[in-house]
């Protein structure tokens, strides 16, 4: 029988699958909020099927505000709670700040994504850990538009009702860019999601059983993360 090993904690699991729910939710009622004929992301019939649904569009954007204010109680509950046992060492696992970080990911990415296509098969690629260098280029990449997402929407909802806008053009100005970066960042976030449930189903599916049941083969980590399957025997576990 093949030997598993245990790699997450039931709540790390069930905070992973209320983000994917909380994300599925917020883009979906986002996508309603925008509509007009100068500017129009999905069909006509989605903003009106929900503006119609929810009422109006000022309640549907306060259901997406509620939504995502739900969504970020729950990340900073978790955060405090866990931050030293789970969320800090995943930050710096996963965080990718060092010029030279960057370029090893980089080059790691680079090579990954050009042998799907069958090309730089030969090409070495560094031993990873846990989490490898596109894992981390993409973790960095939500972390931090998370962060701006949830700081820009904030801004967003809550500016217009507390400051005088009318008294200084700096609040107007601040607002439009709020915009533009939550709507960039929510762009950014949902290219690398693709990405990220591409990989975890269809070319590294065995992935996926480490965010339900919380085990991995051990084969499976030794081979895509020997650095981390070394750690792991040095701990016991594997």
């Amino acid at each position: 029988m093949t030997k598993r090993i245990h790699v997450r904690e039931p709540a790390t699991i069930r905070l992973h699958w209320f983000n994917a729910l909380s994300w599925g939710l917020l883009v979906a009622s986002g996508l309603g909020i925008i509509s007009g004929s100068y500017l129009r992301l999905v069909p006509a019939f989605w903003p009106e099927l929900l503006q119609n649904l929810f009422g109006g569009n000022a309640t549907l954007i306060l259901s997406h505000v509620i939504l995502g204010l739900v969504w970020m109680g729950v990340i900073v509950l978790f955060s405090l709670l866990r931050w030293r046992s789970t969320v800090w060492p995943f930050l710096r696992q996963v965080m990718t700040l060092t010029p030279r970080a960057i370029f090893v990911d980089l080059y790691f990415m680079t090579v990954r994504l050009a042998r799907l296509f069958g090309l730089m098969k030969n090409v070495p690629l560094p031993s990873q850990g846990r989490y490898n260098g596109a894992q981390r280029l993409l973790g960095t990449m939500i972390v931090i538009c998370s962060v701006l997402i949830a700081l820009s929407g904030v801004y967003m909802f809550f500016a217009p009702q507390w400051l005088p806008f009318a008294e200084n053009d700096l609040y107007g100005s601040l607002f439009r860019w709020a915009l533009v970066t939550h709507a960039a960042a929510v762009f950014l976030v949902l290219i690398g999601l693709i990405a990220h449930i591409y990989f975890a189903v269809i070319e590294e599916g065995e992935a996926m059983e480490g965010m339900k049941s919380g085990y991995l083969d051990a084969e499976f980590v030794r081979h895509h993360s020997p650095q981390w399957y070394e750690e792991l025997k040095r701990e016991g576990k594997a």
